[in-house]
C-alpha cells in the first residue's frame, strides 16, 4: 500500500512540474497555488540542492569584504527547467545591520530599476548593501541575461539564500523588464532566508503589476534571524516592506501569505534568535510530508467558511500558537483582516486577456454597423448616423461603445500605473488593439458631444485614455524601424478607419467658424482655423489616411465643404487664396480616390 501511495505521489509530482509548464506560459494564478507547486513538483527542494551545492565552493570561515568575485553563480539543468543559483558567503547579522540604509529610486545606484517609478508611485528605495553588490555584479549578469531572454522556450527558476536570495530577487526583476510575457516564460524567484530589500514604494510597485509580484516565493525559517532584520519591530522608523508570495516554514510545518501586513506580523521577532545558517533541506522534507498527508492542501483554504479555521492551522504549523505571553487572537484577527483584503483585491482585479474575446466581438460588431450605414446608401456615414441615432441600430452600438470604452479606459489606466520597459507605457500588441478601438470608437464619442452644440472636443471633451494611447502611438512610431516590428501589419489594419481619431472634431470646429464668418463677416482666428483644417485634410488624403465615407453626399465633412466652398467664393479668405482641397473636390478627384487610383503629384 505504501509503494503504491509512493508511486502515485510521484506520478503527481511528475504532472505538477507539467503544470508549473503550463503556468509559465500564463502567470502564477495566486501565491497558495504557487508554493503548493514548488512543494510538490520538487522545485523547491532542487532550488535548495542547487545553492547548497555553490555552498560547498565557499570557505566558511571566509572574511573579506563582499564583492563581486566572491559571489557564486551557476546554472542548473533539469528536465523541464533551468535553475540559476546565487550564493554568496556567510555574512554576520551585524554586518547587515550597518547596512541598513536605504537608496532612493533617484540615485544613480538604482538606475537600473527606475522603470518601477509611475505617476501614482513615483518613488522607492532599495537596500544600499544590496544594490551596491547588484551593481558590482553586472558584466557578469548582463550575458546570463542574455541567456534566460534567448531561451523562451525553458522556464528559469532563480534562486538564493540569504544576501544570494536578494540577488537573486533584483536580477529576477531585472529580467521581467526585458521579458514580453507574449513569447517567453516568466522566471519564478525562489528566496531562502533572505532580508527584507526594499520599502513600501517597492513593495507598492511590485503590487501595481500583480504578474510581476506573483514570480516571488520567499521561504523564511520562522527562527531565521535574517528575514527579520529591517522588521518594524527591530528599528526606529524602519520603511522595509516584504513583497511577493511568503512560506514561512518549520520543522512542524508552514504558513503561506500574500498580504504584507500579514507577513509582518509573522515575521516578527518573538523570541531571541540565533544567527545561526540554517539548513533548509530538512525544512523542505517536512514541508512535502505535510502536503502529501494532507491531501494536497497544506497552505490552501478551499472553503470561504472555513477561512479563520484555515488560516489558524497553518499560524499553528510554525508553532507561534505556542509562544507564552502573545496574543493569539490579535495575531489571528489582523492576518485573517489583511488575507480577506487580498482575496477582495483579486477578485477585482482587471485582466485584460479574460476579456479579449468580448472586446473582439463588440468591436466586429461597430465594424458591421459601420458598414451597415455604407451599404444602405445612407449618403452619409457611420458618424452622422450614430450622431443623428433615426435608426435602431443606433441606438444598439452604444451596447458596444460603452463596454469597449470600459476597457479601455481600465487598460490605460494600468498601463500607467504598473512597472514597465522604458518607452513602451503599452506593449505593442496592445498598443496595436488600443488604436483599432481608437479609429473606431472615439468619432462617436464626438458625434455624442457635438449633438449637444457643444464646442473644442479636443481641449475640453476629450477622455484621458484617447489622449495617452494617441501619444503612445506617436511615441512608438518615433522609434527607429529596425526596433519596431509589425508596422506594415499594423497600417493594414488601420486603414479601414481615418487615421486621426479627432477628425470629425475638426470638421465640427469648422463648420462653426464657417457659421460664424457667415454670421460676422471676416474674423482672422476663424479665417487661419480653416486654412489649417483644409491643409490638414490634404495631408491625410495623400497619405490615404482618411477614410472614403467623408465623401458620402450628406456627411458632415461634405456639409462643411459646401459652407467653405460659399465662403471662398465670397473671396471671404482672400483674392490670393489658392485652394488644393478647392481643386481636388471641385475634379471630383475624391472618385478616385475611393478606388485608391488616385496619384498625388
Amino acid at each position: 500500500m505504501l509503494k503504491s501511495a509512493r508511486s502515485w505521489f510521484l506520478f503527481l509530482s511528475q504532472s505538477l512540474v507539467l503544470d508549473f509548464l503550463l503556468l509559465c506560459f500564463c502567470r502564477f494564478s495566486n501565491g497558495l497555488n504557487l508554493a503548493n507547486l514548488a512543494v510538490s513538483s520538487d522545485i523547491l527542494c532542487n532550488s535548495w540542492a542547487a545553492i547548497s551545492e555553490l555552498q560547498s565552493q565557499i570557505d566558511p570561515n571566509h572574511r573579506s569584504p563582499l564583492s563581486s568575485e566572491t559571489v557564486k553563480i551557476h546554472e542548473f539543468e533539469h528536465k523541464e527547467y533551468k535553475i540559476i543559483a546565487f550564493v554568496t558567503p556567510p555574512v554576520a547579522k551585524s554586518y547587515l545591520q550597518e547596512e541598513s540604509d536605504l537608496v532612493p529610486s533617484s540615485s544613480s545606484e538604482a538606475s537600473e530599476f527606475q522603470f518601477l517609478c509611475s505617476e501614482t508611485n513615483p518613488s522607492f528605495a532599495i537596500n544600499k548593501a544590496v544594490i551596491s553588490l547588484f551593481n558590482s555584479l553586472h558584466d557578469k549578469l548582463s550575458p546570463l541575461k542574455q541567456v534566460v531572454t534567448s531561451s523562451k522556450s525553458i522556464p528559469h527558476i532563480i534562486a538564493g539564500d540569504c544576501l544570494g536570495g536578494s540577488i537573486a530577487s533584483l536580477f529576477t526583476l531585472w529580467l521581467l523588464r526585458t521579458l514580453d510575457s507574449a513569447t517567453t516564460k516568466p522566471p519564478l524567484c525562489i528566496t531562502f532566508g533572505s532580508p527584507l530589500i526594499g520599502d513600501g514604494g517597492f513593495q507598492q510597485a511590485m503590487s501595481q503589476y500583480s504578474t510581476w509580484s506573483t514570480c516571488f516565493l520567499h521561504a523564511p525559517q520562522k527562527d531565521d534571524c535574517f528575514p527579520k532584520l529591517f522588521h518594524p519591530s527591530t528599528m526606529e522608523q524602519s520603511l522595509y516592506k516584504p513583497f511577493g508570495t511568503f512560506l514561512v516554514c518549520s520543522e512542524s510545518g508552514g504558513a503561506c501569505f500574500e498580504d504584507p501586513k500579514s507577513i509582518i506580523e509573522l515575521l516578527a521577532p518573538r523570541i531571541p534568535e540565533s544567527a545561526k545558517i540554517f539548513n533548509y533541506k530538512s525544512i523542505i522534507k517536512c514541508l512535502k510530508r505535510q502536503l502529501f498527508c494532507k491531501n494536497h492542501s497544506a497552505f490552501s483554504v478551499p472553503d470561504p467558511d472555513s477561512f479563520k479555521a484555515g488560516i489558524t492551522a497553518q499560524v499553528a504549523a510554525i508553532g507561534l500558537l505556542q509562544i507564552q505571553n502573545m496574543d493569539v487572537d490579535a495575531l489571528l484577527r489582523k492576518i485573517v483582516m489583511s488575507e480577506h483584503d487580498v482575496i477582495e483585491r483579486k477578485n477585482q482585479v482587471f485582466d485584460p486577456v479574460e476579456d479579449l474575446h468580448d472586446m473582439k466581438v463588440y468591436l466586429a460588431n461597430l465594424e458591421w454597423y459601420r458598414k451597415k450605414c455604407e451599404d444602405e446608401g445612407l449618403c452619409s456615414g457611420y458618424y452622422d448616423s450614430f450622431k443623428d441615432k433615426m435608426a435602431l441600430r443606433d441606438h444598439r452600438a452604444v451596447n458596444f461603445i460603452k463596454p469597449l470604452t470600459i476597457h479601455w479606459e481600465r487598460m490605460v489606466e494600468e498601463a500607467e500605473e504598473r512597472p514597465q520597459r522604458e518607452g513602451a507605457p503599452m506593449r505593442i500588441r496592445w498598443l496595436f488593439a488600443g488604436t483599432n478601438y481608437r479609429r473606431m470608437v472615439e468619432p462617436l464619442h464626438i458625434a455624442e458631444y457635438y449633438k449637444w452644440d457643444k464646442r473644442s472636443y479636443i481641449s475640453q471633451g476629450r477622455s484621458k485614455h484617447f489622449k495617452l494611447l494617441e501619444q503612445w502611438l506617436d511615441e512608438h512610431q518615433k522609434q527607429p524601424k529596425n526596433s519596431v516590428p509589425n508596422d506594415s501589419k499594423m497600417k493594414k489594419i488601420m486603414f479601414s478607419v481615418t487615421e486621426d481619431s479627432c477628425f470629425w472634431a475638426h470638421v465640427e470646429e469648422a463648420r462653426i467658424s464657417c457659421r460664424l464668418l457667415n454670421s460676422g463677416g471676416s474674423n482672422s482666428a476663424e479665417i487661419e482655423n480653416l486654412v489649417k483644417f483644409e491643409k490638414h485634410v490634404m495631408g491625410l488624403l495623400k497619405n490615404y489616411a482618411v477614410s472614403p465615407d467623408i465623401f458620402w453626399e450628406s456627411s458632415s465633412y461634405m456639409q462643411w465643404w459646401r459652407e467653405y466652398e460659399d465662403i471662398l467664393g465670397k473671396q471671404v479668405m482672400g483674392a490670393s487664396h489658392n485652394s488644393e482641397l478647392g481643386h481636388f473636390t471641385k475634379d471630383r478627384h475624391y472618385h478616385l480616390y475611393k478606388s485608391g487610383t488616385l496619384v498625388f503629384a
